[in-house]
């Protein structure tokens, strides 16, 4: 007769500080999320001039296979270990991993283009475990925070707040230290070494914020999955569904992200097009900031599966509209960018409280939902944000080699990026709406 675990006695809940602190967590989260999907396809192909098709696909398969395989495998080691090793100490063990990773990622010897290749996806196939170390166990720590959903949807709107944060520093910071370096290769290792002093901080601060909010660690036998038994865990309908739709929405964020460099470069034929992506984000992150109390207020008004499927409409009907508006001029784009993060930080926020609600109230599996999320999350902007934009591009004749000697692209290839930029995005994203309208719960 199996042995049901116990679940573990809900926490009293954190201060404003403890909230504070647990999203400030999400900083590194972010910029290790974000760095590579905006900026090393673009560094890639026009710093080091491998093809656009290669090097998506040197990118794609270490978050594929590394990615996913190590966020499964700290997600259930998290949870297996929850009765010596507390969750957080996981972003403790981040905290040390993290520097090196990004420091390493960027620093590319001077070599063939075959050894340079191997070079980025054996490197990258370590950041992919650092990411997971901490990444994993970050998400699985919310539901043991409170047993309140509505108290989970403000601790999310925390999250996203600083979401925004490490959407600055990896969208406007990182690109400016890049220019203000001269660009360049030397321009991108400056970046991960200031990148790489950042991210340590924002895991010590969750770190040791977190700590008074968290129950006693559960003293229930732990438990021991196979494959199929937790195979069968994720493949209850309600996680399901939100999981396949969410998996679409990112992709199309992925190439969103990954060709916004290439679409201001070319499309724009702004010379200056790293300083404008930093403008760009900080209205992006605005928009987070602003709409996360409109977010909160809808979904106990309206409820969460509404107010997902609302800001998930707001967010593909303006990057439709975006990727015809090269023309139309920088305000045009500050507007646009706002608009879509608005739409963005709805259905991400919501997204994230819903897993943290089903985890919540599956204790034993917590780490296990958290690890299948973040894989996810992975897997649909390795897919999107590199191997699908790079087949696009290369597929619409983007040369890496006019892109190195500064020269513009033809006709065709703009198509392709602004296809890349705006077009896919917004059917992706309309694709996961359709699919959790008809399928998906909140509750």
């Amino acid at each position: 007769m199996a042995t049901r675990a116990e679940p573990a006695p809900a926490a009293p809940g954190l201060g404003l500080g403890g909230q504070v602190g647990y999203g400030a967590g999400q900083v590194a989260g972010q910029v290790f999320r974000d760095v590579p999907s905006l900026l090393l396809l673009f560094f890639m192909t026009t710093v080091l001039g491998i093809a656009p098709a290669i090097a998506g696909a040197a990118i794609f398969v270490p978050k594929l296979v590394w990615g996913v395989g190590c966020d499964l495998t700290v997600g259930v080691l998290s949870d297996r270990w929850q009765r010596k090793v507390a969750r957080r100490w996981w972003l403790l063990g981040g905290a040390i991993g993290a520097p090196l990773a990004m420091i390493a990622l960027f620093h590319v010897p001077q070599a063939s283009t075959g050894v340079r290749v191997a070079y980025v996806a054996g490197v990258f196939s370590l950041y992919m475990a650092v990411f997971a170390s901490f990444s994993v166990p970050y998400l699985a720590i919310a539901g043991e925070l409170t047993a309140n959903p509505g108290q989970r949807n403000v601790l999310m709107a925390w999250r996203l707040v600083f979401t925004s944060v490490g959407v600055l520093t990896a969208g406007a910071l990182a690109p400016g230290i890049i220019q203000a370096s001269g660009g360049g290769q030397n321009g991108y290792e400056t970046m991960a070494l200031v990148l790489a002093v950042i991210c340590p901080v924002a895991l010590l601060i969750a770190f040791l914020s977190i700590g008074k909010g968290l129950p006693p660690a559960p003293q229930a036998p732990r438990v021991r999955l196979s494959f199929g038994e937790a195979a069968a865990v994720l493949a209850r309908p309600r996680f399901a569904v939100l999981l396949g739709a969410n998996l679409l929405q990112l992709a199309g964020s992925g190439m969103g992200y990954a060709a916004m460099l290439y679409f201001l470069s070319y499309n724009m034929g702004r010379a200056d097009a790293f300083q404008l992506i930093g403008a760009l984000v900080v209205m992006v992150c605005v928009g987070i900031v602003v709409a996360q109390p409109l977010w909160v207020w809808a979904a106990a008004r309206i409820g969460k599966k509404r107010s997902y499927l609302i800001g998930t409409a707001i967010y593909a009907v303006t990057y439709a509209i975006w990727a015809f508006a090269a023309h139309w001029g920088t305000a045009a784009a500050y507007a646009l960018a706002f608009i879509a993060a608005v739409g963005n930080s709805g259905w991400a926020m919501l997204g994230f409280s819903m897993v943290s609600d089903i985890a919540s109230e599956d204790e034993r599996h917590a780490g296990l939902y958290s690890a299948a999320w973040i894989a996810t999350d992975k897997i649909a902007f390795a897919l999107g944000g590199t191997l699908l934009t790079g087949l696009l591009l290369s597929g619409f004749g983007f040369d890496s080699a006019r892109a190195v000697a500064g020269l513009p692209q033809t006709p065709l290839a703009l198509v392709g990026v602004a296809a890349a930029f705006g077009l896919a995005p917004a059917l992706f994203n309309l694709a996961g709406g359709l699919i959790f309208w008809r399928w998906g719960r909140e509750g």
